[in-house]
């Protein structure tokens, strides 16, 4: 029997472009395709997901954290909207995760989907992610294999060759696109973005720093040791002004949607 393949579709363009050509390919028969949704992604991005889905018929699998039965399945329909299961992945940490200990995508990304593919029997399985060849930060860790997991981490993308370029190219030529720029990302105020990236999108939208500060007045600590989101806020409503922190650099995570 073929290996199982498991394709990570993040939300992103590279992600859902690499499950595209994959199906296209004929090479993965025997394929699980999974999104693990955190509660804080974008509705732009679960629009995208179920269009691609629905388009591609790629009966794919949307899964959640849950704290007793380590994951839950869900639907477009059902998926969490406001944040609940980061919300009980906090409540049974009793802290927030932050740019040293960030245990989120961990816990509510790859545990989930884990433990569903163990469930279903398998021991192990290649593990498929939208990594690109312009992303060395990201498949430099990635192809080492070095955890100590049931899978073997496949990056398509990377193995052609495939650049931002490529993506954006490929996306022209489809009926339909993820609604959200760049600087957006699949998680709305994801504390891996650079302050001043965190302070424009809350600028945009002051709505969305109510779930993050309402999660650091909950525990009394904070995402970002050095400034609170309730900060943040703050400062988005000022005058926009030149700071030491407009020059911060990002940090790479999953929540990156090109």
């Amino acid at each position: 029997m073929e290996r199982l393949t498991v394709i990570s579709f993040s939300g992103g363009r590279s992600s859902a472009m690499m499950t595209k050509r994959m199906l296209e390919s004929g090479r993965y028969e025997n394929r699980i395709i999974v999104f693990a949704n955190t509660g804080k992604e974008r509705p732009e991005t679960l629009d995208f997901v179920h269009e691609c889905d629905v388009r591609w018929d790629l009966n794919l699998i949307w899964l959640e954290y849950d704290p007793i039965a380590k994951f839950r399945i869900v639907s477009y329909e059902t998926a969490s909207r406001n944040g609940e299961p980061f919300n009980r992945l906090i409540e049974k940490r009793k802290y927030l995760p932050n740019v040293v200990a960030r245990f989120c995508t961990g816990d509510l990304k790859v545990k989930p989907i884990k433990k569903y593919i163990q469930s279903l029997g398998f021991k192990n399985w290649d593990n498929a992610m939208g990594i690109r060849y312009d992303e060395p930060l990201r498949w430099g860790k990635m192809l080492q294999n070095t955890q100590p997991e049931p899978w073997f981490n496949i990056l398509p993308l990377y193995e052609d060759g495939i650049m931002k370029d490529d993506v954006f190219r490929f996306w022209r030529k489809q009926g339909f696109d993820l609604q959200l720029e760049s600087h957006q990302g699949n998680c709305d105020l994801c504390f891996m973005k650079g302050r001043k990236k965190i302070t424009q999108l809350i600028r945009e939208n002051p709505d969305s720093a109510k779930w993050w500060t309402d999660q650091e007045n909950r525990t009394g600590s904070t995402f970002r040791k050095e400034v609170s989101y309730a900060e943040l806020a703050k400062r988005a409503e000022a005058p926009q002004a030149p700071s030491l922190f407009d020059f911060e650099p990002e940090f790479p995570c999953h929540c990156n949607i090109d």
